[in-house]
């Protein structure tokens, strides 16, 4: 479904700081998009030929390895879009690109975001300072597991998942969050009882429902605010 040259408010927190002008000129080639749970945007060393604006879906960007299972790299939400290489001049994934909740997103076909940077300075300034905000998280990501232990680091995840969902119930498989967490299944199951042992989620049948948000924030390690902070200080 196209979209109108008229609708500023996209539900894409990067799409939504554009100037009017270069939004206007974007907007006949932005398409909303239906993403399903566990359904692949591309795989490891494909081609990227649309970038993705997601609004209410959440994409996970999945480091694949030869002999083990995948690990997330990288969370992308409502704040950013999914395509970082193509701005870059790589257009071949450097991950597997999978939707982590279902929902929608804005795809732009990749050579018409190439297009959009190159006349519009505005798109440009805010590729640029996305992909700063990007580097940071992804340090604070590395730092964070090495050194945080794993329930802090389940929460900095379920606030980070709270966000994009917009509601307390979102659907979580131990699959996904042993891939977001880099742990196996069964930590998975001992981390999610621990934190429903303390009444701060609910769990169950492939749901999470958040009891009680304050709780998250106070047993998160200080990673969540960090990246939450920054993002805010350069996306301005």
């Amino acid at each position: 479904m196209p979209l109108s040259t008229k609708l500023r408010d996209t539900g894409n927190q990067l799409l939504d700081r554009l100037p009017h002008d270069e939004f206007d000129r974007l907007a006949p080639n932005l398409q909303t998009v239906g993403l399903a749970l566990k359904q692949v945007l591309y795989q490891n060393d494909a081609e990227i030929t649309h970038i993705h604006f997601p609004t209410t879906g959440l994409i996970s960007l999945m480091t694949v390895l030869e002999e083990d299972d995948p690990v997330e790299a990288a969370t992308v939400g409502k704040e950013g879009f999914v395509g970082l290489t193509v701005p870059l001049g790589v257009t071949a994934s450097p991950h597997r690109a999978i939707c982590q909740m279902n929902g929608e997103s804005i795809r732009l076909p990749s050579r018409s975001f190439l297009e959009a940077m190159d006349r519009g300075p505005g798109l440009t300034r805010l590729v640029r300072r996305y992909t700063a905000s990007t580097l940071r998280a992804t340090g604070q990501g590395i730092a964070c597991n090495a050194l945080h232990p794993i329930e802090a680091r389940a929460c900095r995840w379920l606030l980070m998942l709270h966000d994009q969902a917009g509601r307390d119930e979102f659907p979580m498989t131990h699959e996904f969050l042993s891939y977001m967490l880099g742990v196996r299944r069964q930590s998975v199951t001992v981390v999610a009882g621990t934190l429903q042992v303390a009444g701060l989620i609910d769990y169950h049948r492939g749901f999470i429902t958040v009891r009680n948000r304050t709780g998250l924030e106070d047993a998160s390690c200080e990673c969540y605010a960090t990246v939450r902070d920054y993002y805010q200080k350069v996306m301005v």
